[in-house]
């Protein structure tokens, strides 16, 4: 099957995707799940109100990138995909979306042919409709009698897709995403503090990688119509339009979803991630980097990182390994990704220490976003990455 072309590389990024990124297939595989319910807990972001709403939306992708050379060029390309949009809603709302997505189909040229949709020969579409769906007895989950639900499933032809189809509905069953409620952790500036806590172990969130130009998590978020930036709304129904817009221009989309893996591959080590690895060396950091990024800068310093971004219900929550030595972890651009990694490090009894400053530029104009879920005797330094590696260097280095 031929691939899509997204992007021209470089030689150096071409290198470096194929030194760090891929399997020993060549291949990166790219993934992504959002799990969305409307509940009490979430009632802030999902506009629950009673029993009677209870929309529930599921977005599972599975990509793979390859690198290849034609006569000239690198580029960046896409061997296959999966990707699934799982809606329960009220029926009048299941029956709009109904007819928006086939409506795609027709107008761009999708043919019926037993049961899915094929284009070009390339692109494959299943639409499954259920009144009760089978995978609600897995979880327990309840609706009101005037809901029902559709799953569309959008794959490159030949896509053996249920194997992750059954893997997003395994791992549904894992929690609700529910917000951390806030302690009353003690900020600092002076980072004399510290000196008691080292060696530290790592954390890592996306608040390095936006610094070196990687896109925030939320812009995926509103690229896969999660939820939305400005509002902190989830997007259910007549706002989910993003089928839609894959069903009409496929490569159009691909090269938008690609967006972040070509933003890895063109980031750069910065000054900070170059303090960073001098601390490491110095065994002021030490142990195993957990990183919720997929960006690979940590790995490109020879330093042993488990990436805690995985999709599989039994692992999803790591037992995790703090190294013997040390005692604090320091936890760098985290808001709210693997709380649970904090929490284990607080029951052993180590100090749970943030840096980041709460918050982002948005057009020139500082937005302010609190760290999600740090307790009362947690520590925050209110600065970016750089900000605090210029001063730990300063200070140890």
């Amino acid at each position: 099957m031929k691939t899509i072309k997204l992007a021209k590389l470089t030689k150096e990024q071409y290198e470096t995707f194929s030194n760090y990124f891929t399997d020993e297939k060549g291949e990166y595989l790219f993934e992504g799940m959002w799990l969305r319910n409307q509940c009490m807990e979430n009632a802030s972001q999902s506009c629950y109100k009673d029993e009677t709403t209870q929309r529930r939306r599921y977005i599972h992708f599975y990509d793979k990138y390859i690198a290849k050379k034609d006569d000239t060029d690198y580029f960046l390309s896409l061997k296959s995909t999966y990707i699934v949009v799982s809606n329960t809603l009220p029926k009048n709302e299941i029956l709009e979306y109904k007819k928006r997505i086939f409506q795609a189909l027709e107008q761009s040229g999708f043919k019926k042919v037993d049961n899915k949709f094929l284009k070009d020969d390339m692109f494959e579409v299943f639409i499954m409709e259920y009144d009760n769906h089978p995978k609600n007895k897995d979880s327990g989950a309840t609706f009101p009698n005037n809901y029902s639900s559709i799953d569309i499933v959008f794959i490159t032809k030949n896509n053996d897709w249920k194997h992750n189809y059954d893997r997003m509905w395994r791992h549904s069953t894992k929690m609700i995403r529910i917000p951390d409620k806030r302690g009353n952790p003690t900020y600092e500036t002076d980072l004399e503090v510290l000196k008691k806590y080292l060696p530290a172990q790592i954390e890592m969130g996306c608040g390095p990688s936006i610094e070196t130009d990687i896109p925030p998590l939320y812009e995926m978020h509103e690229t896969y119509k999660v939820q939305n930036h400005k509002t902190k709304k989830f997007y259910f129904g007549s706002e989910d339009t993003l089928m839609e817009e894959i069903i009409k221009n496929p490569e159009q989309m691909y090269k938008k979803f690609a967006k972040v893996p070509l933003a890895c591959l063109q980031a750069k080590h910065s000054q900070a991630y170059n303090i960073f690895k001098d601390a490491y060396q110095k065994e002021l950091f030490t142990g195993t980097l957990y990183n919720n990024n997929f960006d690979r800068l940590v790995k490109r310093l020879d330093i042993d990182e488990q990436i805690l971004r995985v999709y599989e219900r039994d692992i999803y929550i790591p037992k995790i390994k703090f190294d013997k030595s040390i005692k604090s972890l320091i936890c760098i651009g985290c808001h709210a990704d693997r709380r649970e990694v904090q929490k284990q490090a607080r029951e052993q009894g180590l100090k749970v220490i943030f840096v980041d400053p709460e918050g982002f530029i948005e057009r020139g104009v500082f937005k302010p976003y609190p760290i999600e879920g740090p307790q009362d005797k947690d520590i925050i330094f209110k600065m970016t990455f750089t900000e605090f590696m210029k001063k730990f260097e300063t200070k140890f280095l």
